[in-house]
């Protein structure tokens, strides 16, 4: 018998996609946004906050220019290695952004086939990293599995709600763990599949 697959659930916003072309001001009301509509109990969806942001950070005027932008991201060079990764465990998304921005950006990346499915916050009405956003994807596998992102409130989320969490560390950056560390630590995807074939 073969070793079970291991189950990958990726964040997709700066840890697929490179938002290094996007205004680091706007990133973080957009995130800011997300945690106080969670916190108050309330709902906007990720397509609607990220505007909301682009008009705060950077005006009415600019926000088909910013928009086109955030629709049109790129991925990250190492991201060629989710095709490998793929053939090797079972591998979904679990995003803040809406099933259908999701869908269209993997798509346009020509990626959308890797991935066994889409699990969006829209679901729960909550965003990362309340409890509920990584709870749902877990009622939904029905097994163990790992946050892969790049982003330390994401993989602290994870952690907290009982998920094993993968930190993508492409910038060298010190681990922020908040109490929470992550079950493993990468450099890049590359490194990521090396991982996952040698355990």
């Amino acid at each position: 018998m073969g070793k079970e697959k291991k189950i990958l659930a990726f964040d997709l916003y700066g840890t697929i996609l490179d938002l290094s072309e996007i205004s680091q001001e706007m990133r973080r009301k957009q995130l800011e946004y997300t945690w106080l509509l969670t916190i108050m109990g309330r709902y906007v969806d990720f397509d609607e906050v990220t505007k909301m942001a682009i008009r705060y950070t950077i005006g009415e005027g600019k926000m088909e220019d910013e928009l086109n932008k955030w629709r049109s991201l790129r991925t990250h060079p190492d991201a060629v290695y989710l095709k490998d990764i793929s053939t090797i465990a079972d591998i979904y998304i679990l995003s803040n952004g809406t099933t259908r921005s999701i869908e269209e950006l993997l798509r346009l990346n020509g990626m959308l086939n890797y991935f066994k499915g889409i699990f969006s916050a829209e679901k729960v009405k909550e965003y990362k990293p309340s409890p509920k956003v990584y709870r749902y994807f877990l009622e939904a596998i029905k097994g163990e599995a790992y946050l892969v992102s790049s982003n330390p409130f994401d993989v602290i989320g994870a952690k907290n709600a009982g998920m094993k969490a993968i930190y993508v560390n492409r910038r060298n950056l010190q681990v922020d763990p908040l109490g929470y560390e992550p079950d493993v630590v990468v450099k890049d995807f590359k490194e990521l599949y090396e991982w996952l074939r040698k355990s």
